[in-house]
């Protein structure tokens, strides 16, 4: 029983410097899950001061808040949602990551890598983040413009791919499954888990929620979908595929109903709660000395990030015939990696497909491109009315 305090304590630290983190990050209009990852780093093990006791229960709760932000996300890319994203949002997502992550496994193969690892850091380090994206779009009510409403497709579609990706990390971490028949049978085993999840739901669900929404009681009504969240998600690991991908299935199959969309606000607040526990958790395993001491590797990768996410992705704007002031921006705002680059290593660790000091690099890669990025895309977005105060007051001679 002494040990219970402790417990209370560690999430007070979690939640106070994620408190103090964000406050900080929205004053000096940051996003926000930069200042809970840097105030991780404040209650980590691995820097002085206090420090959490349990953070192997952290961890846990760390994870309930992937397996919300995946449900979320899963009612986001409902079809009906998938629909709203343009020709140019997919062909730029896909080749994008798909480019940059073959340019990465070049180099790891040329560096001596395992092809697994070359695999995981190729996708991380390839695909931006949406809340990033969204969040400096908003502040600067750019969301509906075209390169704003491309720029949010393009990472809602590598978010897709990066969710085709999970189904193949228990096979990426047993190479000696790496054959022909053990891909078809990842491939069919999805499939028949998506067809009974989607059959069932389709007949099953619907009628729950109806049944709850005539109890008419908001306790019940988020009870349904948590219940759903994590039933379909336990199904998904039972099946041996991830926790994650099973929760963005579970998002996909209620999508749509009204009951869900009344429900879903309920469920925000606790989500939001969730997803900073994690996001402070990330700080809290980062290593910074680990990283200092491998600085020339954490600014070769960092560099990689910027220029290369900034330099494919304009020249893949251009090639679909964007105007080069929409193509920059475009390139600007994807030069980052964010959220999905440190959960999908945060799940590829466990299962040994990455080394502890490869999964810490990322993370600070992730904190300092995020940084850099959001600097430049608000510095880059004052030229044009600052070249245009040139043209209409030339200065005197």
């Amino acid at each position: 029983m002494a040990e219970a305090p402790l417990i209370f304590q560690d999430l007070f630290y979690v939640w106070l410097v994620g408190l103090v983190g964000g406050l900080l990050a929205h004053m000096l209009k940051q996003p926000l899950l930069l200042g809970y990852m840097l105030g991780g780093i404040l209650i980590s093990p691995f820097t002085p001061g206090p420090a959490v006791h349990h953070v192997e229960t952290i961890q846990h709760l760390a994870e309930f808040g992937v397996v919300l932000l995946m449900f979320s996300i899963g009612l986001e890319l409902a079809p009906v949602g998938l629909r709203r994203i343009g020709k140019g949002s997919v062909v730029i997502g896909t080749l994008k990551t798909l480019l940059l992550a073959a340019v990465w496994i070049g180099l790891g193969w040329k560096w001596g890598w395992p092809l697994s690892q070359s695999i995981i850091l190729g996708f991380a380090l390839s695909v931006s983040s949406t809340m990033v994206v969204t969040k400096m779009l908003m502040e600067r009510k750019e969301l509906k413009t075209s390169y704003g409403e491309l720029l949010i497709g393009i990472t809602i579609i590598e978010d897709c791919v990066m969710m085709a990706l999970l189904l193949f990390l228990p096979l990426l971490a047993d190479p000696t499954q790496w054959q022909a028949t053990s891909i078809i049978w990842v491939v069919a085993k999805s499939i028949a888990f998506l067809a009974v999840i989607f059959i069932l739901g389709s007949r099953l669900v619907p009628r729950l929620l109806a049944l709850v929404s005539r109890a008419n009681d908001p306790e019940l009504s988020l009870l349904v979908l948590l219940v759903i969240a994590l039933g379909v998600a336990v199904i998904a690991v039972w099946s041996g595929l991830s926790l994650a991908l099973g929760a963005f299935v579970a998002g996909l199959v209620v999508s749509g109903s009204e009951t869900t969309s009344q429900t879903m606000g309920r469920m925000l607040p606790m989500r939001d709660l969730f997803v900073v526990t994690f996001f402070v958790s990330l700080g809290v395993l980062l290593d910074p000395f680990l990283v200092a001491r491998q600085w020339p590797l954490f600014l070769m990768w960092l560099g990689f990030v910027l220029a290369c996410n900034w330099i494919i992705s304009t020249l893949l704007s251009l090639a679909l015939r964007l105007p080069w002031h929409d193509a920059w921006r475009v390139g600007v705002g994807l030069s980052q990696i964010g959220e999905f680059s440190v959960v999908l290593c945060t799940i590829a660790k466990p299962l040994g497909l990455i080394p502890d000091h490869v999964y810490h690099l990322v993370v600070a890669v992730s904190l300092v491109s995020i940084v850099v990025n959001t600097f430049v895309f608000n510095l880059l977005s004052q030229v044009p009315s600052m070249l245009s105060a040139l043209r209409s007051h030339p200065a005197k001679l």
